[in-house]
């Protein structure tokens, strides 16, 4: 019967949970922490151990790493990584344990996909957590949750419970009764990951001199999104808009909406994209700059992924947004 090989990490100081118990998890693997110094130990092997912290703004651009000139490296990262991330390290050999306590040391079985076992998020919890995201420094009681975000209370405390175990929000107040972020850079870049799965309905058009167009027809907001949303908040992330994006909270009649504004529908030439708001991701917390409805940030950061240069500009506003509050 062939024996199991067995890894000792020794790591010079102490970790938490859930990091802590994510190392404990792997089969092969035993943790000695506040060890004389960091270090894996295996069949009369000794590798000295570089432990490294990762926060979720870092967590994006692991392909990035730079690795360790001598010795192995752990990396204890503060945000739940993707599968495609995970099996990335495990390839280049970099040991990892993340904020949902999933783990890998050199020599342990490869880690098991995560990505089909998790839940799709409901489109109200995206509403409830882009308050979160864009007021980081408030703190957040399930009810006072609920009622701005308009979600019924149980929405409310399965988010705030999912947060935690993503460790993207904290515990704080008396009582710790609410929660408020704690990686604001993790939490809305996991929030545009989760938000984007959204198929909205658009609509294309042309609409002439759409820099004067009404803030509202009949009473239904036009919202400000996207790349033109980003530059009215003062964070432009493109050269040129091509095409502005136009929130509408409206379930029916978009298809009518460009004649009613005085334009047409026309894929060429086309200088305006509306698209339904049907959930109130942009009307929820929308907000007026220079005369006009203009989405919240995290609604902005996510519609940027509906545009030509997607991906990228998104990535560009969050990295200019930071942790500050616009």
């Amino acid at each position: 019967m062939m024996r199991t090989m067995r890894t000792t990490v020794a790591i010079a100081e102490n970790i938490e949970d859930p990091w802590r118990t994510g190392l404990e998890s792997v089969p092969t693997v035993d943790l000695l922490l506040r060890a004389p110094a960091s270090a894996l130990l295996g069949e009369g092997v000794v590798q000295p151990l570089e432990v490294r912290r990762i926060t979720g703004r870092d967590a994006q651009h692991l392909d990035e790493l730079a690795e360790p000139t001598v010795g192995a490296l752990l990396l204890v990262v503060e945000a739940v990584l993707d599968d495609a991330s995970a099996m990335g390290l495990e390839d280049r050999g970099i040991a990892y344990v993340d904020a949902a306590g999933r783990a890998w040391v050199p020599g342990a079985p490869r880690s098991a996909p995560t990505q089909p076992k998790q839940r799709r998020m409901r489109t109200s919890s995206i509403r409830a957590a882009q308050l979160i995201a864009d007021h980081p420094d408030t703190t957040w009681t399930e009810p006072m949750l609920a009622k701005q975000a308009q979600v019924s209370s149980g929405t409310a405390h399965n988010l705030i419970r999912d947060l935690l175990s993503f460790n993207l929000v904290q515990r704080t107040g008396e009582g710790a009764a609410g929660v408020r972020s704690r990686d604001t850079r993790g939490l809305r870049r996991w929030l545009v990951t989760q938000a984007r799965r959204e198929r909205p309905l658009m609509v294309s058009c042309y609409i002439p001199d759409v820099e004067d167009l009404a803030v509202e027809i009949d009473g239904v907001l036009l919202i400000r999104s996207g790349a033109e949303g980003a530059r009215l908040l003062g964070v432009p992330v493109v050269s040129s808009i091509q095409r502005v994006l136009i929130r509408v909270p409206i379930s029916s009649w978009l298809e009518d909406l460009p004649a009613r504004l005085g334009g047409l529908r026309t894929a060429a030439g086309a200088n305006v994209v509306l698209v339904a708001d049907r959930d109130r991701f942009a009307a929820s917390d929308a907000r007026l700059v220079h005369g006009v409805w203009v989405a919240p940030p995290s609604r902005i950061a996510t519609d940027l992924t509906l545009e030509p240069r997607g991906d990228a500009a998104s990535s560009v506003f969050l990295d200019l947004w930071g942790e500050a509050v616009l």
